[in-house]
């Protein structure tokens, strides 16, 4: 399970890295890594409204917190897929998968990316309701 879940966060730099329309190597990886970013910063944020919402009160989060933690993520995400490799290395074995593990995994990413947006909303949308806020 984990083996596939690292395959669909591969998937998902592969995939904006190649839609990419950057000539440069490192302008392409840095943009699908901002992607892949934004997809995790929906998912964290989905979370915590998610644990307000929970918990019946408001939880304070200052800009410097959120800065760092997007930037915290965007360096790991840096390091992981581009300065150790693993995600140029699976863009160029990409096209060298069966067919229907190359479906599968491209479902499975957008559906993970879809599902960040929903999380978002509707945890956004729970946390006013319950909250009052307005």
């Amino acid at each position: 399970m984990i083996k596939f879940l690292w395959e669909v966060y591969l998937t998902g730099f592969a995939l904006y890295f190649r839609f990419s329309r950057e000539k440069s190597v490192g302008y392409k990886a840095g943009y699908a890594i901002a992607i892949l970013t934004f997809v995790e910063w929906l998912i964290l944020i989905g979370i915590f409204f998610c644990v307000q919402t929970f918990l019946g009160k408001r939880l304070s989060l200052s800009k410097s917190m959120v800065i760092m933690t997007i930037l915290a993520l965007f360096f790991l995400n840096m390091y992981v897929l581009f300065i150790r490799g693993h995600g140029i290395k699976f863009a160029r074995e990409f096209d060298m998968l069966k067919k229907s593990k190359r479906i599968t995994l491209v479902v499975s990413c957008v559906m993970v990316a879809v599902a960040a947006i929903v999380l978002f909303i509707f945890s956004a949308i729970a946390y006013r309701r319950f909250l009052g806020i307005h």
